[in-house]
């Protein structure tokens, strides 16, 4: 016939001459936002007969242009595809099987067990100090869910007296946040993917931007067809390394020799800039006499304590303005003030997320730069061991190819030109992450790419929102707006509180108008200045009660409820043998996902299972699977890398059983204030007197998304604020998160 090569009549069959474009035939489009990886990249979703039959990229979107990677492009299967589950499943202690249990009854069996196990494992006091908690409930997960759903579990957990509350955060980006929030007073990416096409450098490391977060890495090509030269330094050749100009292969876990060979190339060369480095950092201020470094104690700064492992930054201090720390404990009013018990481990780095470490007074400084303890000189001096053959030495880079890499750099550093940084989890993951990317600030503020377009540090994340809980934080340590989770201190109260960690003047200088106003937000006309608006009704802290801490307490026995809420340790979270080894130590396990995870199966068919190590008749574990709903199947908002807020719209309803993490807590909150309502006890009030009054809509009663983010906005006696400015501390403003004001 015609079509000899088979490109047209002869490959069509009736059925594939009758298909049509899906989009073309949909009643209507709905925006979205992708659930994958936090660039943020928008979708249009086609909807026909009220179900979603196509899902493609939004051309006017501004950070992703109508493009897609391949992950976001097959979102459509979170719905439709097979694995994913919509019924209930709930399997007894020590049995075989999953048996189907009704949504309703589920529910309400979670939510007595949830005030059964509270009261059983309730403490008033630890070590002879007020705690008001339980350490016998524990919650992981929130990276992938909406902004509205982390600030729901974390408030209804606080008020329940649960401080064992994590998110994907803790093992992905908690590095991030301390390395930035130190170095530049916000825990977020000091710039975003698109202000990467007005760069002259980029240095890609610890990331594979062109697999990774393609639709991010077409910035990184349009810099690059401007004449931006690309580095990309990483242990393994990838697709990211063969579209730089320059690829470094150090050795894995080198990069602080690395980028200190940098550091000590600009200082060594003078190519540092001058007026910047006066102007926009602390270069000149001068250090505390008391401080030594490496070289003078063998390996380590002055304050270090062999006993704890721990140090005293006492010795680090400005000279007449002491600085609460960046990093480890902030909160330690009680040791500062009043003698009370510090407790550095608990590891407050992530507090400067937002406004950075609080400053008092006004440190000296030396605008020549030529005392030997300013921050310069000390910088000079430690930075002075990373020769281009340590580097080179320690790396495995030929010194040609690192010298190289120093005068790319310093050549698109100046007034006119700037460098990028680009890093991921490949930084993150290490236990020196902090340190990476500390070292990668410190060379940027030095060279003056920080504030500037094409410069800046650009932070890639793994999850549609793990920016967004960790600024509204599903995290043990920290409450909204980075305000660090009160310890137990013998003396404190509201004032101390605010007192351990407030400023003079910046951010952190309004402090009090943000702890008053997120606890108006959480227990509204129950907060008053004669009870120091509820503040006594947060759980207090003491030590370390991060992830790994909660496996340890349920391997003890001492934590016997657990939900797991879109994340799953039993594969992805660090010694999965002792992950699910624990969860079999669990009275009961609560787990809401898309599909069956591994999580929600170890007892059935986990590696131990198959080994024999583990019976299923063995295990006591009782577990609800709750099946989730699908990003275009609720509303609500995800938080991108950059720190955009993203509204995605709801497309179609759930299927089945399948319910939104906003269904689910809020209703679990009103079922638990039921079952407690008339009680008398006072460790009851905070969740008596909690605001729980959101108003629902639809066939499933859905609370409404928009309400809790109105909620997290924050408002006045006159509405809506439009500025964390406006926030008051005498309780007429009510903020779920300051930072998220306006």
């Amino acid at each position: 016939g015609s079509d000899s090569l088979a490109r047209g009549a002869a490959v069509k069959s009736r059925r594939t001459e009758a298909l049509g474009n899906r989009a073309a035939e949909a009643d209507e489009v709905i925006g979205s936002v992708c659930p994958y990886c936090a660039v943020g990249c928008a979708q249009k979703v086609y909807v026909k007969d009220g179900r979603v039959v196509q899902i493609e990229g939004d051309p006017d979107s501004p950070v992703s242009r109508g493009r897609l990677c391949p992950k976001g492009s097959a979102t459509l299967q979170l719905t439709t595809g097979d694995a994913r589950e919509h019924s209930v499943l709930y399997r007894r202690p020590h049995a075989t099987e999953w048996e189907r249990l009704d949504l309703a009854t589920a529910i309400e069996m979670v939510a007595e067990k949830v005030v059964q196990t509270r009261r059983d494992t309730w403490e008033w006091e630890a070590e002879g100090e007020r705690v008001r908690r339980t350490l016998g409930i524990a919650s992981l997960g929130g990276a992938t869910l909406d902004n509205e759903e982390n600030y729901l579990i974390k408030k209804l957990w606080t008020a329940l007296g649960v401080i064992q509350v994590e998110n994907q955060a803790r093992v992905c980006h908690s590095a991030t946040v301390v390395g930035l929030g130190t170095s530049f007073g916000r825990g977020g990416a000091t710039t975003f993917p698109g202000d990467l096409q007005n760069s002259d450098c980029i240095v890609i490391e610890g990331s594979n931007m062109a697999e990774a977060h393609p639709v991010a890495f077409q910035w990184v090509m349009e810099a690059k067809a401007r004449g931006a030269t690309v580095i990309h330094v990483d242990p393994h050749f990838s697709r990211t390394s063969a579209l730089a100009d320059i690829f470094v292969p150090l050795r894995t876990g080198t990069d602080i020799a690395y980028l200190g060979g940098i550091i000590r190339y600009v200082l060594e060369n003078e190519r540092w800039f001058r007026d910047y480095v006066l102007a926009y950092t602390n270069a000149s201020t001068i250090i505390d006499e008391e401080f030594r470094d490496t070289e003078d104690l063998d390996g380590v700064f002055s304050g270090f304590d062999p006993t704890s492992g721990q140090y005293d930054y006492e010795s680090w201090q400005y000279e007449g303005s002491p600085v609460a720390a960046a990093s480890g404990n902030r909160d330690r009013y009680g040791e500062i003030q009043k003698a009370g018990k510090a407790l550095r481990e608990s590891a407050h780095g992530e507090s400067a997320g937002s406004g950075g470490p609080s400053v008092q007074g006004e440190p000296r400084r030396d605008e020549t730069l030529q005392d030997p303890r300013c921050v310069f000189q000390i910088l000079k001096r430690h930075y002075s061991r990373y020769a281009p053959e340590m580097v080179s030495d320690t790396c495995g880079i030929p010194q040609d190819v690192f010298l190289q890499v120093c005068e790319t750099i310093c050549r698109n550093s100046d007034r006119d030109h700037t460098t990028s940084f680009v890093y991921a989890v490949g930084w993150t993951q290490h236990t020196v992450g902090s340190q990476y990317i500390r070292a990668a600030s410190i060379l940027q503020l030095l060279l003056g790419n920080i504030g500037r377009p094409g410069g800046g540090i650009m932070a890639m994340r793994g999850h549609a929102s793990i920016q967004g809980s960790s600024d509204i934080p599903t995290l043990y340590d920290l409450l909204p707006g980075y305000l660090p989770m009160p310890h137990a201190h013998e003396y404190e109260n509201l004032k101390e509180y605010i007192e351990a960690d407030s400023a003079e003047k910046g951010f952190w200088g309004n402090m009090s108008t943000y702890v008053v106003s997120l606890l108006k937000a959480y227990w509204g006309d129950a907060a008053t200045p004669e009870n120091e608006f509820c503040f006594d009704y947060i759980p207090r802290i003491t030590g370390s009660h991060g992830t790994y801490d909660t496996v340890m307490a349920q391997l003890a026995g001492k934590c016997r409820g657990y939900f797991l809420m879109g994340q799953n340790p039993a594969v992805g979270s660090a010694n999965n043998r002792m992950q699910r080894a624990a969860m079999a130590k669990l009275d009961w396990l609560v787990v809401r996902d898309f599909s069956l995870i591994e999580s929600a199966t170890w007892w059935q068919d986990g590696p131990e299972i198959e080994t024999g190590e583990m019976r299923s008749e063995d295990i006591a574990t009782e577990v609800f699977f709750f099946p989730a709903a699908a990003h275009i199947e609720k509303d609500g908002t995800f938080t991108n890398t950059q720190r955009l807020l993203q509204w995605h719209h709801k497309a179609q309803e759930p299927a089945g059983d399948a319910r939104s993490d906003l269904w689910f807590m809020f209703h679990l909150g009103r079922l638990i204030r039921e079952q407690l309502s008339g009680s008398e006890e006072e460790m009851d009030r905070p969740i008596l007197d909690l605001t729980w009054d959101y108003p629902t809509s639809g066939p499933t009663d859905e609370p409404s998304a928009d309400s809790v983010l109105r909620e997290i906005n924050g408002s006045g006696p006159d509405g809506a604020l439009s500025s964390y400015e406006q926030l008051r501390d005498d309780g007429s403003t009510a903020c779920g998160c300051w930072i998220y004001c306006g």
